[in-house]
């Protein structure tokens, strides 16, 4: 019983792997890093604002450089770090992090999402076990005991089944980036009729996890980058305290010699047509924001070779 279960652990993950559509293609990302695929002068970190935001080819074709785009969607810094982390161990070192920071950077939700992204990197991982510990989700079992965390996630297992049966599977991200064609839905305005404002809570472990990033890139002369891209104009005005959390940033900013580009009065934030919803640009948007962050990146006196 317990052969099986490892060979049909190891055959579910070995597959699962290989989808660039399940969980938004999260998955192109953990292999690269896990497969030491990144190897890129320029990091680009962030959560979804990052992922869709920032097109990693143009900006390396544009600085003569290698970037990979490593956000991910639906998570704070806490597991954005984690993947600098393994960035860090692979061949080619970064100079310059590009760090995309909006107001829910510090704020740490309590469960994984999309916990399915990490499936397949489980089963003996006592590293990831550490990093998501603290969320709920998974437990010690779960990384020990084969096919365990694959209980109630019949749609992972039929993915894995599916792609060691289809050979078609077109990739959905390019170092990193995924451009969304997608037009305004309404997201904004659900939330704002459910809720009216959002006030966000900074979680202090994470803000201790951020400043000692800060203080290692420092350390390491790895020249970190602060950009606030786009953010839709009506949208800002929905988190109560939003003044306060960028005032956070300035503040580190200032005390870590941080370049801080923030394009939240752009004028592409007050173009709707720019964006699916408050928080995220379509396609159209993020090559047009791409553009133009590039024109501020050639202007700082620091090489991204």
């Amino acid at each position: 019983m317990v052969l099986l279960a490892y060979g049909a652990d190891i055959f579910i993950s070995t597959n699962l792997k290989k989808s660039n559509k399940f969980v938004k293609g999260e998955y192109t990302t953990w292999n690269d890093l896990y497969n030491n695929n990144v190897n890129s002068k320029v990091l680009i970190m962030g959560s979804s604002r990052a992922w869709v935001h920032i097109d990693a080819k143009m900006i390396g074709d544009s600085l003569h450089t290698s970037a990979y785009n490593l956000g991910i969607d639906g998570h704070n810094f806490w597991m954005q770090e984690y993947r600098r982390i393994l960035a860090m161990r692979q061949s080619v070192k970064p100079k310059v992090i590009i760090q995309s920071i909006d107001v829910f950077t510090l704020e740490k939700r309590a469960d994984l999402f999309y916990p399915e992204q990490f499936l397949p990197y489980m089963l003996g991982n006592h590293e990831l076990e550490k990093v998501t510990e603290s969320f709920i989700g998974f437990t010690h079992p779960d990384f020990e005991v084969p096919m365990l965390r694959y209980y109630g996630k019949g749609k992972a297992i039929i993915e894995g089944v599916r792609m060691a049966l289809q050979g078609e599977n077109p990739p959905t991200r390019i170092r990193g980036f995924e451009g969304h064609e997608e037009s305004w839905n309404n997201d904004f305005e659900n939330a704002k009729a459910q809720m009216g404002s959002y006030t966000v809570k900074l979680d202090p472990a994470t803000v201790k996890i951020f400043e000692n990033y800060l203080r290692e890139c420092q350390r390491q002369n790895i020249k970190v980058i602060f950009v606030y891209s786009p953010e839709y104009i009506e949208g800002q005005n929905f988190i109560a305290n939003r003044t306060a959390m960028m005032g956070v940033y300035k503040r580190w900013a200032q005390k870590y010699n941080i370049p801080f580009f923030d394009y939240s009065n752009d004028p592409i934030s007050f173009e709707k047509k720019y964006f699916y919803n408050a928080l995220h640009m379509n396609k159209p948007g993020a090559e047009y924001f791409t553009y133009k962050f590039i024109q501020d990146l050639k202007k700082l006196p620091i090489s991204y070779n």
